[in-house]
């Protein structure tokens, strides 16, 4: 099963892409309602290196959209989710 990813787009037209742990989706889940507000949050990631628990930093006031996206077995509902500003 692959992990699901939180993908970042941001008002300037770049875009991250971060996976996610499993057990760690509901928590980012709730932190996609800041897209767009003037506010600093945490997401709990995986480091693409080390495959080791990392927290990302994101002023969503630079992040336009974010979303969700991963295999339905790996979400809790088995549905895609995401925000917009």
């Amino acid at each position: 099963m692959t992990n699901p990813y939180v993908i970042l787009y941001g008002v300037g037209g770049w875009a991250q892409r971060w996976e996610i742990a499993p057990d760690q989706v509901e928590k980012t889940q709730g932190q996609l309602d800041s897209v767009g507000q003037d506010v600093v949050g945490h997401l709990p990631v995986v480091d693409p290196q080390t495959d080791a628990p990392a927290t990302l930093v994101v002023n969503w006031a630079a992040v336009a959209a974010a979303v969700i996206v991963a295999s339905d077995s790996a979400l809790p509902g088995g549905q895609q989710t995401g925000q917009y500003a």
